[in-house]
């Protein structure tokens, strides 16, 4: 049966701007009840050839700058990404049906074991009971199993501990298993957690989860894509795009499990992790204690103005950083944030982005600010999927080819560029005044 209940809560104190795995929730109502749902259309999945007109004209039609270099993209294997188990309307009659995360995509078969399984006569009333199960694939061909159902009554219990017991003996594969119940009540997804509270409940096995032979966890609850090939790549692109060099500093924001920056950390002096939720801390953490040198940290808190000043304004925090922000589908990235990410002056900034429409606004604040778009990587982390991401570095416009209005805005709001930075060593040639006693008390800054 389940036991050891935690309480996980994306309820914060101030306004959340976050990543893809913070975008807003879905409405609280169960998805088989919604007629909503059941109105909208099948999105068409594109072929790639055609993502790669799009993206084409896109660039030609907004006259991006920066060069466009080749798509990074892996084959997913099928055992290597997470599947769904969904109880739906199909007919005005409830039924299981398998959720593949692409198109034309065979189940392994330890999904279609569970899935006929659950089909058999003696769990018939946790069949009803089931919202989903999700498999939460390790990337190594494991899977950390989250049952989502309504469970009340002896039958129920009876059943949910047979099931458990036939995952044990029968599915090796599966390495976990917990219930999780959502507040307000709606399909359990990683990547629609903001203002929910998620209630756990441990079958067996840990809450956390290896990512593949990285050495590397993440908490059962934690975003990563539906398919791991390609994401387990993406540090190893990303460090070929900045080619860091020695006394470099990394921040990744909207961190989740803080896969990216614990990956890089063996390339950076320092590498910092930065996201709101209690289960990305408890991942990062986890990561950072098993990385040898010792040189990563993770803050809970929010992306904003108050969060950098605060940060950048510490001397220990000077030095070339890289920016790294996977940027909300829902809450994009403002103006005014993007003016405090140049105000605390990086030597780079990563931006992924999913809406081309968005990216080139972002282009636009970006270059007012003085930083200018180096190089665009188009992603293709889920194939099949029809998704894809453009990954842009921008770097400072030290030679000015942006022209006056750049250099006149970031003039206008005081924006040093990494150049100008005064390294930590000569601080002791600046002279420092001290408030005598007895005068009125300084302001803090």
């Amino acid at each position: 049966m389940f036991d050891r209940q935690k309480k996980y809560s994306t309820r914060a104190p101030k306004k959340l701007v976050a990543g893809r795995f913070h975008s807003a929730p879905a409405k609280s109502v169960p998805e088989k009840d919604s007629a909503a749902k059941k109105a909208t259309p099948v999105r068409r999945v594109l072929p790639f050839e055609e993502i790669k007109r799009q993206l084409t004209a896109w660039a030609e039609d907004n006259r991006i700058p920066g060069k466009f270099q080749a798509w990074f993209t892996k084959e997913p294997a099928n055992d290597h990404c997470d599947w769904r188990i969904l109880n739906k309307l199909v007919n005005n009659h409830e039924s299981l049906v398998l959720d593949a995360p692409a198109r034309d995509m065979d189940a392994p078969a330890v999904v279609k074991n569970v899935f006929d399984q659950l089909r058999k006569d003696h769990l018939h009333t946790l069949k009803k009971a089931l919202r989903q199960i999700w498999f939460r694939a390790t990337g190594d061909g494991r899977y950390a199993l989250l049952v989502q159902a309504n469970i009340h009554g002896r039958n129920s219990g009876h059943e949910i501990k047979s099931f458990i017991e036939f995952l044990q003996h029968n599915c090796p594969q599966v390495i976990s298993c917990h219930q999780v119940q959502c507040t307000p009540n709606h399909l359990f997804d990683p990547a629609l957690l903001q203002n929910t509270r998620v209630d756990v409940k441990a079958a067996f096995g840990s809450a956390f989860m290896p990512i593949a032979g990285t050495g590397l966890s993440m908490h059962v609850l934690d975003w990563a894509p539906r398919m791991k090939d390609a994401w387990l790549e993406l540090p190893l692109r990303i460090k070929d795009a900045v080619h860091p060099a020695k006394g470099d500093r990394f921040f990744e924001f909207f961190s989740a499990s803080g896969y990216v920056s614990a990956s890089l950390a063996q390339d950076f002096e320092q590498v910092e992790s930065l996201d709101c939720r209690e289960t990305a801390m408890e991942s990062a953490k986890m990561n950072a204690r098993s990385l040898a040198g010792n040189n990563m940290r993770f803050h809970r808190s929010h992306l904003d103005r108050a969060f950098l000043e605060k940060f950048f304004g510490k001397r220990d925090n000077e030095g070339k950083w890289t920016f790294y922000l996977n940027e909300p589908e829902a809450e994009p990235i403002t103006s005014d944030l993007v003016q405090a990410i140049a105000a605390s002056r990086p030597e780079r900034i990563l931006l992924q982005v999913t809406d081309l429409e968005n990216a080139a606004k972002q282009i636009k604040r970006f270059r007012a600010e003085g930083y200018m778009l180096r190089k665009n990587i188009p992603l293709y982390l889920e194939p099949g999927s029809g998704k894809f991401e453009l990954l842009m570095l921008f770097v400072p416009d030290r030679a000015g080819l942006l022209g006056g209005f750049a250099a006149q805005n970031g003039q206008k709001r005081s924006v040093k560029r990494p150049q100008e930075r005064i390294s930590g060593k000569n601080q002791a040639d600046i002279p420092h005044f001290v408030q005598k006693k007895g005068t009125p008390r300084a302001r803090k800054d």
